[in-house]
């Protein structure tokens, strides 16, 4: 006779964000959502991109790394958690601490393969939504980039020889610096 875990579920609100448990998940409308860990290839891209903003934007804003939480919505809870973001100084005077409750300028978010495209749409709608500016999806398996932006309703697309513009001034092609 096997055993199984009763997983008791639990409902997260915006008073719980100081007191969070540590892991890899987001948090969409009051529901834990695990994320399974990622791969190097994926990290390095990460790492690659922190690289190139610190480089072009210097002390012009801050550059975080490594699944920051934002928070989308308070009530219900929905806490997202971004890969590369953006935050210039005329955005936050002063370097953010803690899970952002203000909209990044720029966020890339790398693709894994466990990512279904209504995941990724829904969390795109989401940093929209909140007033970022531009989110670049980056997905490695299909060697594309799409651009989203504030107020545009199409989505520039973009092969991985393609030359795009990461931020004002910026341009990359992203097969030049990935391998």
């Amino acid at each position: 006779m096997s055993k199984t875990a009763s997983v008791e579920k639990r409902t997260f609100t915006y008073e719980d964000i100081g007191f969070l448990p540590e892991g890899n998940y987001e948090i969409i409308d009051g529901e834990r959502k695990d994320m399974p860990p990622t791969g190097f290839r994926h990290g390095k891209l990460e790492g690659i991109f922190y690289e190139l903003l610190r480089k072009h934007l210097g002390d012009n804003g801050y550059i975080g790394v490594g699944e920051i939480g934002i928070v989308i919505t308070q009530k219900p809870l929905r806490l997202r958690a971004a890969e590369v973001v953006y935050i210039s100084k005329e955005t936050s005077p002063e370097e953010p601490v803690g899970i952002l409750e203000i909209p990044p300028d720029l966020i890339i978010e790398i693709i894994s393969e466990s990512n279904t495209s209504w995941e990724v749409t829904d969390k795109v709608k989401d940093y929209l939504s909140i007033g970022t500016e531009r989110v670049i999806l980056v997905d490695p398996q299909t060697e594309t980039v799409n651009i989203y932006q504030k107020g545009k309703r199409e989505v520039l697309l973009y092969g991985f020889d393609e030359e795009f513009e990461v931020i004002s001034g910026l341009r990359i092609k992203p097969r030049e610096i990935i391998s």
